[in-house]
């Protein structure tokens, strides 16, 4: 009988125990569930923060943005403010204590990658001094962005992307400048942050650099470093036609011998610009980058794209 009674206690304490963990693997589950759901939480409220923060950022901007057109006497004074805007207009749109960064860039400030013509490509690459095999990379990007699967001569499609176990071609245009670092030689996408983009816009001569400008069909350097000092000094292009009399003969006659194409390819008004906003909330911080396209309407910007990045 008491060995009897000794095994039931020992079942009856093991049991207890096996009990006793259980109840505890459980609760501490649940409080991991529970942690976790609050931090989810948490999170979720610190995006949507950031997220109205950034919206009213944005609208503080594009208010001070049309103030300053407003306060134009003529619609040739307001083209004007357009052009220089990104130079007059961002002091008065980061307002004290606005809780969040603010820039704006002209759109064609650098050249569109899914807009540009192959020679336009292969200017730009020659301008940077790209050390590789600038038809290749051209041939590349025309395959990434063209809707078959053919390849260029000197091209990938998606064949190659496969063989070499990367990410096929979108066959379609390039969504951001992440991207680009997908197709075939532009691996090192960093070195063309600052001279190719996705956003569309004929390149602007009121904002572009030298090296943009050497893009375009019939820029010599001449012409290009002649356009960037001009608006350096404060007198911008308003016709590239005026501007022949100060240029060699030999940089005249290339500008007007593809004259068509580059009043197709440039503006003297940005088409738009680009005004970024990234706010942040909570810590560790929670980000969002907001960016909307901005396009002249009379004495207004008017929104005509938003994009939010989380």
């Amino acid at each position: 009988m008491r060995l009897v009674s000794r095994t039931r206690r020992g079942f009856a304490m093991i049991t207890t125990l096996w009990v006793m963990t259980v109840a505890g693997v459980l609760a501490t589950a649940a409080a991991l569930v529970g942690r976790n759901t609050v931090n989810a939480t948490r999170n979720r409220v610190q995006l949507e923060r950031a997220s109205w923060l950034a919206s009213g950022c944005a609208a503080r901007a594009q208010a001070a943005i049309d103030a300053r057109l407003a306060s134009a006497s003529t619609f040739e004074v307001a083209s004007d403010m357009w052009r220089s805007l990104g130079r007059e207009a961002i002091p008065v749109a980061l307002l004290p204590g606005a809780p969040c960064s603010i820039s704006l860039e002209a759109a064609g400030s650098r050249l569109d990658v899914n807009g540009a013509s192959d020679e336009m490509i292969a200017n730009l690459l020659t301008a940077l001094d790209y050390g590789g095999d600038v038809a290749s990379l051209v041939d590349a990007v025309a395959d990434w962005r063209d809707s078959d699967d053919v390849a260029r001569p000197l091209g990938a499609e998606r064949d190659w992307y496969v063989s070499a176990q990367r990410d096929v071609p979108r066959n379609g245009p390039l969504a951001d400048m992440r991207e680009l670092a997908r197709v075939r030689g532009f691996e090192n996408v960093a070195m063309f942050d600052s001279v190719l983009t996705v956003e569309p816009g004929r390149v602007s001569l009121a904002t572009a650099s030298a090296t943009v400008l050497l893009s375009v069909p019939g820029f010599t350097r001449e012409t290009a470093e002649r356009v960037v000092a001009m608006r350096d000094a404060g007198t911008p292009v308003s016709d590239l036609i005026s501007i022949l009399g100060t240029l060699s003969r030999a940089s005249a006659d290339t500008l007007l011998a593809h004259y068509a194409d580059v009043a197709r390819f440039t503006t003297t008004i940005p088409d738009a610009w680009i005004l970024t906003v990234r706010a942040e909330s909570g810590f560790p911080p929670s980000v969002v980058t907001l960016t909307w396209r901005l396009v002249r309407s009379g004495k207004r910007a008017r929104v005509t794209h938003t994009r939010s990045d989380l």
